[in-house]
């Protein structure tokens, strides 16, 4: 094959409608030592990065970081060019991962739990029932996050719903979170736990409906919704506080594991501010677009937050059924 040859089958011609900075030219063509193999990989890059553009070239409805200013998906209207964004790297990439990988590896956790779960003589259905419900909350938190994070450059209406289901997650995990946890904080009073079930569903329902509010999901909300998230989640204190009076403060701490629910607390308070403020990339406009933006470090926070809740659940367990209730304090 003569290098005349090689040039017609591997021609790429950009877009009429590219307007990414990387192009210098409307027509490329590449020659590697003869082969087509290594032209090809070259092309599928450069294909890559005629999909990426900058915050100035992206329509109004994908703004929404003013911080970070390149790696944007453009909008492609099309679930095929989206589902391929997950094989080249932009700025939603460790979104998506950092959420889609947890979620299934929680997911294995939940189908496998007796290798996880040790089983006493007292182990019942209902502790794997509320082991299962904090998991299933997890998987469906992360996974939803995830696959939004992937989806939102499709088009609009389809960023919307995603955005929906982004916040549904996210309840789920909070309120699934909760109710497990109170589970064995109440373990001798049925009507306690119940009672504070019910408040947490209640508040899960009220926080579920404004999120699909189209106003709460506009950008001059963003504040507001980690505010209302954060107040959700600090609603947890209710039945703490009740504990300690009920229990005494040091029995309830043991109970409850306070120590990994206390870390718990601190990570998820600690990524919705950096989320709501823009920290880190406020400071530095362009130089977090990639790596280390406040909503990567709020996933990345996000999913320790649920494995410090996982250890704690699983040490509220093993002290209810060892009668071990003062230990490690």
């Amino acid at each position: 094959m003569n290098d005349s040859d090689l040039k017609q089958r591997v021609k790429f011609v950009a877009p009429e409608n590219d307007t990414a900075s990387s192009y210098s030219t409307k027509e490329t063509t590449f020659l590697q030592d003869g082969t087509v193999a290594a032209a090809i990989t070259a092309t599928r890059a450069i294909r890559e990065v005629s999909s990426l553009c900058s915050w100035d070239d992206l329509p109004d409805w994908q703004k929404d970081n003013e911080h970070i200013l390149s790696g944007y998906v453009r909008e492609t209207n099309s679930y095929r060019k989206t589902f391929r964004s997950l094989f080249y790297l932009h700025n939603e990439s460790v979104n998506i991962y950092s959420h889609l990988i947890p979620g299934i590896c929680f997911l294995f956790i939940a189908l496998f739990n007796k290798y996880v779960v040790a089983d006493y003589s007292t182990t019942t259905w209902k502790d794997y029932l509320m082991i299962d419900i904090f998991l299933l909350g997890a998987v469906v938190c992360l996974t939803l996050s995830g696959v939004y994070h992937c989806m939102k450059s499709h088009s609009l209406e389809v960023s919307v719903f995603g955005n929906k289901l982004d916040y549904i997650g996210i309840v789920a995990l909070i309120s699934c979170s909760m109710i497990s946890q109170m589970y064995y904080g109440f373990y001798d009073s049925t009507a306690m736990f119940s009672l504070f079930s019910t408040v947490t569903l209640s508040l899960a329902l009220a926080c579920a409906v404004v999120s699909l509010s189209p106003h709460f999901r506009s950008r001059e909300w963003r504040k507001y919704r980690a505010a209302i998230f954060t107040a959700f989640g600090l609603s947890g204190l209710l039945p703490v506080i009740t504990s300690c009076f009920y229990y005494g403060p040091i029995e309830a701490y043991s109970r409850i594991q306070l120590k990994w629910l206390s870390l718990e607390g601190v990570l998820y308070i600690s990524g919705a501010v950096l989320y709501g403020v823009r920290f880190p990339e406020r400071l530095a406009p362009g130089s977090f677009d990639i790596w280390g933006h406040s909503h990567q470090l709020f996933h990345v926070l996000v999913v320790i937050a649920a494995l410090c809740h996982l250890r704690a659940l699983l040490s509220c367990y093993k002290n209810v059924h060892t009668n071990a209730l003062f230990v490690s304090l």
